[in-house]
């Protein structure tokens, strides 16, 4: 609850900062009669005597404004501390200055509190930005999986109008079936024979074309004998039903 005092002295703040104001009456006597000596009376309210000399420190040092008989305070004496004076506005500004994240419930309302709100103008960016986050995730959803099945429409140029994409069997340029076409090629070029019959290369067959691949690139990932065997028959097939 906030207190409606207007003004508190150190004690009495650091009382009211640990939440013990049921015992202020026992707090107060001890700290009379032996001032300085919280700790060691409450050793069960360790932070008691922390805040109590949080507060009296910020005095000292000057950055909390405090009075001493409604004077100012000329001397540290542990004694004259129980009647330093610390204005409402004082204490509150010192906490939302030094501790902005503890808010004591004596100074400042729960219900007034809205630092912690999040605005409409806000949430409405947030939630737009959320919007286009999404549907990039689902763009980026639909192109992998139609990169894991090359005969997807999905790869072709999103551009292109109904009528301007290419007949089913024929590629475009876009399209992952003309990249096994050229693969195709590649190889069919690569173990053929000149006109003269003549190899064009050193590589007989497929098979030591996927051995020297794998021997050069033996960490490349995609590159493994089982995957190149299995797309270059692919490759080969989709050629031939191209020609």
């Amino acid at each position: 609850m906030v207190s409606f005092r207007s003004s508190y002295h150190p004690i009495d703040a650091a009382i009211l900062w640990s939440d013990l104001a049921d015992h202020e009456a026992e707090i107060l006597q001890a700290e009379l009669s032996d001032p300085g000596g919280l700790l060691k009376h409450f050793p069960q309210w360790p932070t008691l005597h922390l805040y109590a000399e949080r507060i009296c420190d910020a005095i000292i040092f000057g950055e909390l404004p405090a009075t001493y008989l409604g004077g100012p305070i000329g001397l540290t004496d542990p004694v004259q501390r129980a009647y330093w004076s610390i204005r409402h506005p004082d204490l509150c500004g010192w906490f939302a200055r030094t501790y902005p994240h503890e808010k004591p419930a004596f100074l400042f309302s729960r219900e007034s509190d809205h630092s912690l709100c999040v605005s409409l103008g806000v949430h409405l960016a947030l939630q737009a930005d959320r919007d286009v986050l999404l549907r990039e995730l689902e763009n980026l959803h639909r192109t992998y999986s139609a990169l894991c099945d090359p005969e997807s429409p999905e790869l072709d140029d999103p551009t292109e109008s109904p009528k301007s994409k290419p007949k089913a069997g024929v590629p475009s340029e876009n399209s992952a079936l003309l990249l096994y076409v050229i693969v195709g090629a590649l190889l069919a070029l690569i173990l053929g024979k000149t006109e003269n019959g003549q190899p064009r290369s050193i590589f007989k067959n497929q098979a030591a074309i996927v051995d020297a691949i794998t021997t050069l690139f033996p960490d490349v990932p995609g590159l493994s004998k089982r995957t190149l065997d299995r797309k270059f028959a692919e490759a080969r097939r989709r050629l031939a039903q191209a020609e």
